[in-house]
């Protein structure tokens, strides 16, 4: 295996979360243009949710140094996905319960702030996955024999 395919994971991982850091900052920014502060915060917070929620799967996919065994994959996939399930809820349900401002007409900041960083990093996967050059089995047992 050749040591730009080793670390392929890594820079989608660090990829991702740096799209959606971005992407949460400059929803930020727009809110702060046209909102109150605690409105800013709100949307830092909803595009953070995502961002913590994914932090988890991606790290989960890609990053964690037990799941590189291709028998671990499926398992791994199943833990990213119920994680960010898990983390998704839980940090909603304790915003929505713990913060009054988020209650009112501020949750539809929140929650657009939420689904605009998640379609951030779809669109920068998608992207950068088309990108990705592929590799079939056969070129792959005869790049790791050499």
């Amino acid at each position: 295996m050749t040591r730009n395919h080793s670390q392929e994971p890594k820079h989608l991982f660090w990829g991702l979360l740096r799209a959606q850091a971005v992407a949460t900052l400059i929803i930020a920014i727009v809110v702060a243009a046209f909102g109150s502060g605690e409105q800013v915060l709100i949307a830092l917070w909803g595009g953070g949710i995502s961002l913590i929620a994914y932090a988890w799967a991606a790290y989960q996919l890609w990053a964690h140094p037990g799941n590189r065994s291709p028998r671990r994959h499926a398992s791994a996939a199943v833990r990213a996905e119920v994680g960010k399930i898990v983390i998704l809820l839980m940090l909603f349900w304790l915003t929505l319960r713990q913060w009054p401002a988020t209650r009112d007409s501020n949750a539809i900041i929140m929650f657009a702030a939420f689904f605009l960083v998640q379609f951030v990093g779809w669109v920068w996967l998608a992207i950068r996955l088309a990108s990705a050059p592929t590799q079939t089995a056969d070129e792959g047992s005869k790049s790791d024999n050499e």
